[in-house]
């Protein structure tokens, strides 16, 4: 798996500098609110391809200080690989300081690609703005699955963020009033390639994820039934192929589009698609569980998600995940993660809420963005 052995931040949101060593096991940060734990927690989150579990832009992470934003920050990160053959490697990530909205991924000092970090280091992540997860807009599932999808296909991003740069070029053809055949054809080519794409994966991911729920019985966190909505996910799903998805896709564009002129945008597609959870013993749609009950599918399908890339181990960043949950819970996440072997990282407010973890984790104390070790 991959472990994150040596951690520095600079001039990153309220670090000055940092320096940590890690050994492996699950890293526990806890103190008050506002002590700098999920600032630490979002820096390893943008180890990965994305702007990181705040979705922040790079020009908004800079240290502030005296009213005064630092000209860049950094982080980086030692990393032991799976295959330990190899030795460690360096991943680094930075704002650029002539281009402050720029950053740039370096691998042993040289400039990487989002999918090669995708493969190096998988991730996924829980934050407290994912409780509104099946009450709020479909989009945010949507983000939500495309992590998942990235532990399978690392280029999956790129994919998307293809066919969302045709689709915003086809938009503005369409808010203008354009009406140019030859050039709504070569933009729905890309995003019909595209769009199969992501539809195959979505598709494939959902499916892995299902049988692995289904593997398992019922424990402390409950069951899920997921599904997708969306016509290219459902393609996928009945066994078509890329061909056909593609040629399927850029059909329905092309009858759209007197349609989509008088709306000025493209109103079908993946990126209209979504993803749905039904809690399976009371077979009741997500959306409509307890918030306790809906913090616990989220957590069960993270675990579900990990245990199905187990052999790559994805990095867990669990952030305040443990306020909902019981003492019974606390101590099945603790297990869980543990049999996982996985590297984790959990923050709460207080150290009891992690006493199930024992000496089996790396515990902090955070307070004014300082780490204390505990014993």
């Amino acid at each position: 798996m991959p472990v994150i052995n040596a951690l520095r931040l600079t001039d990153f949101r309220s670090y000055g500098a940092l320096d940590l060593a890690l050994d492996g096991r699950p890293v526990v940060l806890f103190g008050q609110n506002g002590a700098g734990k999920t600032n630490l927690m979002e820096a390893v989150s943008l180890l990965t391809p994305g702007r990181g579990l705040r979705g922040a832009k790079p020009d908004e992470i800079a240290r502030l200080s005296d009213g005064r934003l630092a000209s860049s920050w950094g982080v980086v990160a030692d990393v032991l690989p799976p295959d330990k053959l190899d030795g460690p490697f360096k991943l680094a990530v930075g704002q650029v300081p002539e281009n402050p909205r720029r950053r740039v991924m370096r691998l042993n000092s040289k400039s990487v690609t989002g999918p090669q970090v995708a493969a190096l280091m998988p991730m996924m992540w829980l934050t407290p703005a994912q409780d509104r997860l099946f009450t709020g807009p479909a989009a945010d599932r949507r983000k939500f699955l495309d992590r998942f999808c990235l532990s399978y296909a690392p280029a999956h991003g790129s994919a998307y963020l293809r066919y969302e740069k045709a689709r915003a070029e086809r938009n503005r053809l369409l808010s203008d009033g354009v009406n140019d055949d030859v050039w709504y054809d070569a933009l729905e080519r890309d995003m019909a390639s595209y769009g199969a794409q992501v539809a195959i994966t979505r598709a494939q991911t959902v499916k892995t994820l299902s049988d692995e729920i289904e593997s398992r019985t019922e424990g402390a966190f409950p069951k899920a039934i997921i599904a997708l909505e969306g016509e290219a996910e459902m393609a996928a799903q009945a066994g078509k192929d890329l061909p056909q998805i593609e040629a399927e896709i850029a059909d329905r564009l092309r009858g759209d589009r007197a349609v989509d002129l008088r709306a000025g945008r493209t109103q079908r597609g993946i990126h209209k698609s979504d993803f749905i959870v039904t809690h399976a013993s009371k077979n009741m749609p997500a959306k409509a569980c307890s918030t306790g009950e809906q913090k616990a599918l989220l957590i069960g399908l993270v675990l579900a998600q990990a245990r199905a890339q187990r052999e790559k181990s994805p990095i867990l960043l669990l952030d305040e995940v443990a306020a909902h949950l019981d003492a019974l819970r606390r101590a099945a996440m603790a297990e869980e993660l543990l049999d996982l072997g996985t590297q984790a990282f959990l923050t709460g407010t207080d150290q009891a809420l992690f006493e199930a973890f024992g000496p089996r984790a790396q515990i902090f104390h955070v307070a004014d963005s300082a780490l204390d070790p505990q014993s």
